[in-house]
């Protein structure tokens, strides 16, 4: 599976959302961890992790991506992930009461 996603034989959208989708996981799960040990700057550390991870994303995307309208799909993409990410980090702290 990892030579396939290596070579590409996922497509771009599904190598993106593969990629997105375990990257969020990792920080819902160390950051709601940190939320609940009341670690606050690991999870400031964690949660600036998670912005680099998605930038690089996003950069990625902008690197292979062959169609057409490339900024149009581009701030749709980075739309969707950044409130994602909002959602996500909203969810960490419901550890905090």
């Amino acid at each position: 599976m990892l030579t396939k996603l290596k070579n590409g034989k996922f497509g771009l959208a599904s190598s993106y959302w593969a990629a997105y989708v375990f990257g969020a996981s990792l920080f819902f799960i160390f950051g709601s961890r940190a939320v609940d040990n009341g670690q606050w700057l690991l999870y400031f550390v964690i949660m600036t992790g998670m912005m680099i991870y998605t930038m690089l994303l996003i950069i990625g995307v902008r690197a292979n991506y062959k169609g057409r309208q490339l900024w149009k799909v581009m701030s749709r993409t980075s739309s969707v992930f950044m409130i994602t990410n909002i959602l996500v980090g909203i969810c960490t702290l419901g550890f905090v009461y």
